[in-house]
């Protein structure tokens, strides 16, 4: 994918759950046929993704819809290249635009306001689809802008991902996962976000890895026992933590011994991963097992781990965990 990114295909950016699914191209090497094209398969409006830092260096104003948690992306005053443009309308010039923005060695002297290019200010963490497309440029080394145009039906709203596949021309294009592209960025950034100790228990060491919580993201710990990057299919147990059950030894749910196996059969193997993850909506007065969990976290720290291809010791049953786990870029052994 990130190379098919790096040679400025155009790719579809997004999963089932986004709300927006974009058409997204480096930006550092647009033409007008290229901008074109994606204004033709998306039918919505290009904007040039820019990361806040890029923003900062281009002393970009505040985002006028800054205070709007609905956007994924947050629009600033249009911009125009400060040379080179013959009017600012024309495909060639808003092309232009968007590679001179992108340039990492332009400065706020290389633009000019106001202009015919709306600049969109995106988090670095690809949590959504449009931080997932300049987590991909930044994969594929192209410079940190994207095109993006998001894509619309032909009644102007919002496509989902089954939409746009249904779409002879959009079924063609590759997809990028944004679930996949957080976990491969959580796992790159898993010494900055966590802290890690020794853990003995009776049944061996464990190395414990704490999660720190960003955003709203749930305290999650990963512990590891041998060396399970260096086994082929690793033994993997996820974890929903039950007050009641792991701390008080409820007999109403089977978590506590659960837990106690899971620790026993992977401490036998002598290599594997228990990730114990808080529910994302905790029920502090019943058993939370069946409950909703984070999975991108999850499959951060086993990425982290060096961990790409697991057994799972219990997929949850109906919560899906398998099929999430598989859609963050881990493969999941039948």
């Amino acid at each position: 994918m990130a190379a098919r990114f790096a040679d400025q295909e155009i790719v579809l950016v997004g999963d089932e759950c986004d709300q927006t699914i974009f058409l997204s191209c480096p930006a550092d090497g647009i033409d007008a046929a290229r901008l074109e094209t994606l204004h033709e398969l998306g039918r919505g409006m290009v904007v040039l993704g820019l990361p806040e830092p890029v923003a900062r260096r281009l002393e970009l104003p505040a985002p006028w819809n800054a205070t709007d948690g609905r956007r994924e992306v947050k629009l600033t005053a249009p911009i125009d290249a400060a040379v080179g443009i013959e009017g600012g309308w024309s495909l060639r010039d808003r092309a232009l635009t968007m590679r001179v923005a992108s340039d990492p060695g332009s400065r706020s002297s290389d633009i000019k306001i106001p202009g015919h290019v709306y600049p969109a200010l995106i988090g670095e963490r690809p949590r959504n689809a449009a931080a997932a497309a300049i987590e991909l440029a930044r994969l594929s080394g192209r410079a940190p802008g994207v095109a993006l145009c998001a894509v619309v039906d032909r009644h102007g709203r919002e496509a989902s991902l089954r939409d746009a596949r249904a779409d002879e021309q959009l079924r063609a294009l590759e997809v990028a996962s944004p679930a996949e592209l957080q976990s491969g960025w959580l796992a790159s950034h898993a010494d900055e976000l966590s802290v890690s100790c020794a853990l003995p228990t009776t049944d061996g060491i464990f190395r414990a890895v704490g999660y720190g919580a960003l955003d709203d993201d749930a305290p999650t710990v990963a512990l590891i026992h041998g060396d399970p990057a260096g086994s082929e299919t690793p033994l993997v147990h996820v974890h929903v933590a039950c007050l009641f059950g792991d701390v008080f030894g409820s007999l109403l749910c089977d978590c506590g011994p659960q837990f106690d196996k899971a620790v026993s059969e992977i401490a036998a193997e002598g290599a594997g991963v228990i990730i114990y993850a808080k529910p994302q909506q905790p029920a502090p007065a019943a058993c939370a097992r069946r409950e909703r969990i984070n999975a991108v976290v999850v499959a951060g720290l086993l990425r982290a781990a060096g961990v790409s291809r697991i057994r799972l010791l219990d997929d949850r049953g109906e919560s899906g965990l398998r099929e999430q786990l598989r859609t963050c870029g881990l493969e999941v052994a039948a």
